[in-house]
């Protein structure tokens, strides 16, 4: 994937996130038809938000999802995925 850096007035950014995401009791519940959907949610919702998916992760007890957004808080990417 290509880096698009953010360019302002008197900075050049490339703001990313890695985001964590566990299920509760970090219970081992992502396997198999479980994890797939849960990734094709992220990223739909992801899409839906304009965010783009570096790199995404499903492992059996977390998500690990790298990315990177533009014109949306961190706060908001997270409850949003949540």
């Amino acid at each position: 994937m290509k880096k698009e850096l953010r360019h302002d007035r008197h900075t050049v950014s490339l703001l990313t996130d890695h985001m964590v995401i566990t299920p509760k009791y970090r219970g081992k519940i992502l396997v198999g038809d479980v994890g797939l959907v849960t990734e094709a949610i992220i990223r739909k919702t992801c899409n839906e938000m304009d965010i783009k998916i570096i790199d995404i992760s499903v492992n059996i007890d977390h998500v690990h999802l790298f990315n990177t957004h533009q014109n949306i808080s961190t706060q908001d990417c997270t409850t949003k995925n949540k």
